[in-house]
């Protein structure tokens, strides 16, 4: 039986559907200054003969954010990325398809209905973005086009299991409460299509299995929003691509890329970064690498931080979504007049995939889980001859017109993340609120582990905790901030 409850599986199978299911927020308003910064500020050399005001360890959604913020008020920073370019767990892939760059990592704004900062800024740039809830839907049920009895049936499930998330989670008084989602997920098995709307648990990279995930956690993530792909306004897709809008966040930060932060020393007179290229030195440190990366301790830390500390670590795996991209030699969708959100109803776990991915003749398949770990393993062309397949399922002859493009995540095995989405463990819900808690007024942390409740796994959530971190790490070196958390 699954041990889990899969938040994104569940977001997925249900984003067709007008059952309003909501997985997905961003909360708390943000100092505006942080995105008024220009974009040609700052310098890509760090100076290791310098003391900074803050370095920043990550430059995804977070560390930009936190960056940007050290900047405005008008002290120094450098932002420090093992990785080849900015953005974390935001990716853009531009050279697979020469119609439409494709988005392996984040790809929504969502919780827009109550603001959200980045969209905003999507909007003032004019960049082309797409309502989710505008997007035609369809269900298969083999070949044919499900019956609305079946329909019928996944939206009841679905609507179901939103409503006991709700009404069990409410009755959780704290930690030690908590108990397994699967215990709610489970009161469904024997419903016709329950893994449609209910993931397995996902095994990490450290070869461990897992224990379940939180339902409390579950609780607090689902609680408090609109439903996002049924409210009108409120989940968009950017054409352009959202890995490729969150680097260009990163355009004029002092970013170093390809610089693998080894350790970390802190003493009395500050910080000191030790990296495969150099050492600097600050008197304040933001480290925003995923939890991933801190539970492989890939980071040494002297001293050894606080116990709590490692141990939330330890609380808040991350899962992981497989996004998968084939192209076709031509239309295997006559019928679709555009983007299209398919459902399979089916009794295995589902694939769920966009149909004439921007008007292309392009599909993007997501899975999450267990599915998507087995996916991310298997060889390219295992993987081709899997997705192919499982189209087939509903397109017979679709394999013929397979023109040899695929693009697809490896997060499960990216020594960079070790996941693409966080949750936490039974009882272990508050490791985040630990995390939110600067380490000697030194070391401060910061992404989308430590968002509020609603807005983790969201980038909106990770931008806004880099700006709490930031303003914290200006505070604790003395400078008189507008807000202390984000």
């Amino acid at each position: 039986m699954p041990d889990s409850f899969s938040r994104r599986k569940f977001v997925v199978a249900t984003a067709a559907t007008a059952a309003g299911v909501a997985l997905s927020a961003c909360s708390g308003p943000t100092p505006g200054s942080s995105l008024g910064l220009p974009l040609d500020a700052g310098s890509a050399e760090g100076d290791a003969r310098k003391t900074y005001d803050v370095i920043v360890i990550g430059a995804g959604p977070a560390g930009i954010g936190a960056a940007r913020t050290v900047l405005s008020y008008g002290k120094s920073v450098l932002l420090l990325e093992a990785q080849d370019r900015p953005g974390g767990r935001a990716i853009t892939d531009n050279t697979t398809f020469r119609e439409i760059g494709v988005d392996l990592g984040a790809q929504f704004f969502g919780k827009v209905v109550a603001g959200n900062v980045l969209f905003t800024v999507a909007q003032a740039r004019k960049l082309p973005v797409k309502d989710f809830i505008t997007l035609p839907t369809h269900f298969y049920l083999g070949t044919k086009t499900a019956p609305l009895k079946d329909v019928a049936s996944f939206v009841s499930t679905t609507g179901a299991m939103l409503g006991a998330i709700l009404a069990e989670g409410a009755l959780i008084a704290g930690p030690s409460q908590d108990f397994p989602a699967s215990q709610i997920s489970n009161a469904f098995r024997n419903d016709a299509y329950y893994q449609n709307a209910v993931g397995v648990d996902v095994s990490t990279t450290t070869g461990a299995e897992p224990p379940a995930s939180s339902a409390l956690d579950l609780y607090n993530f689902t609680q408090g929003t609109p439903s996002p792909f049924t409210t009108p306004g409120e989940t968009y897709f950017i054409k352009s691509g959202m890995g490729n809008f969150i680097q260009s966040l990163a355009n004029g930060l002092p970013v170093r890329l390809n610089t693998l932060v080894r350790r970390i020393s802190r003493s009395p007179s500050g910080v000191t970064i030790d990296t495969n290229a150099g050492t600097f030195h600050g008197k304040a440190a933001i480290i925003t690498v995923s939890t991933g990366v801190l539970r492989a301790r890939s980071i040494e830390f002297k001293p050894a931080l606080p116990t709590e500390t490692q141990e939330a670590f330890d609380a808040l795996p991350l899962g992981v979504v497989c996004k998968a991209f084939l192209g076709f030699k031509r239309d295997i969708f006559p019928s679709f007049k555009s983007m299209t959100a398919v459902t399979q109803l089916s009794k295995q776990p589902a694939i769920t995939y966009f149909a004439k991915f921007w008007g292309t003749n392009v599909v993007e398949f997501l899975a999450d889980a267990d599915l998507a770990v087995k996916i991310e393993g298997m060889s390219r062309s295992g993987q081709i001859d899997y997705l192919l397949r499982r189209l087939e399922e509903n397109v017979p002859g679709a394999s013929d017109a397979f023109d040899g493009r695929i693009s697809i995540s490896n997060w499960s095995r990216n020594v960079f993340t070790h996941g693409s989405y966080s949750y936490a463990k039974v009882g272990m819900s508050e490791a985040r609120e630990t995390l939110r808690k600067s380490v000697a007024n030194q070391l401060f942390f910061a992404g989308e582990a430590t968002a509020q409740s609603s807005s983790i796994t969201q980038l909106q959530g990770a931008y806004i905790a880099g700006i709490g971190a930031a303003t914290g790490a200006l505070a604790a070196i003395g400078v008189k901030v507008l807000r202390k958390n984000g």
